[in-house]
Formats: C-alpha cells, structure tokens, sequence
C-alpha cells in the first residue's frame, strides 16, 4: 500500500510539473522560427529590375567560382538557386555596406564592394531565375 501511495504522488508530482510547462508555454508569445522570419523580411523588400543577361556575365565573372554554376553552392558557399532577387539584391547591399552577416562575410564583401547598384540588380534577376 505505501509503495502504491509513494508511486501515485510521483506521478501527480510530475503531473504536475507537465500541467505546469504547459500553462507557461500557452502564456509565452510565440517567436518566428528564421525561416518564418527570413520569408517575411523577403517579402518586405524592394523589388527588384535588372538585366538577367548582364547578370549572367558578371555571375559567371564574379560568383560562379564559388556558388558553382547554377547557384548550387560548393562546400561552405551557400547555394544561391531558389532564392528570389530581392533576397539576393538585399544580401549583396548589405555586404557592400560592411554588414557582417554569418562565417563568409571576409570573403563577400569585398566582392560586393566592387559591385555597383546596377550590377547587384542584374546579378539578383540572374540568381532568382537560376533553375
């Protein structure tokens, strides 16, 4: 009987604690996730007007070495492909403005700084057609 007894107020106690969790998790707002929180900031962004065919020379002159080809990434170069040109045009802005943005900033802003308003976009429409 005291075992019984013993073993019902550890399952009430963590009950309990569960119950409790639970009503403190209802209470907490909830955050985006980066991937909810990166789809609304893209959505906030200027659109973007470029020539994709000027993008496609300065894509392969500039950014292929390391993105590959088709936007597909190589090694520790993030894959490009599938994003749309507001994202892409938005990232080189703010590497050209010497924002730090992750583990490859030393290696893109330099490039971006080279980069003028008219090339980010003709890159952006190039990348956000990539297939």
């Amino acid at each position: 009987m005291r075992k019984t007894v013993s073993l019902l107020a550890v399952i009430f106690t963590m009950l309990g604690f569960v119950v409790s969790a639970m009503a403190d998790q209802e209470k907490t707002p909830k955050t985006e996730s980066a991937s909810e929180a990166a789809v609304s900031d893209e959505a906030a962004l200027e659109p973007v007007v470029g020539d994709g065919i000027a993008g496609r020379k300065l894509y392969k002159k500039t950014c292929r070495g390391c993105h590959g080809p088709k936007g597909q990434g190589l090694a520790s170069h993030p894959k490009l492909k599938g994003k749309t040109p507001e994202y892409v045009a938005d990232r080189l802005n703010r590497y050209r403005a010497g924002e730090k943005l992750g583990p490859n900033t030393p290696l893109m802003a330099p490039n971006a700084r080279r980069l003028s308003d008219d090339d980010i976009a003709n890159i952006a429409i190039f990348v956000g057609n990539l297939k």
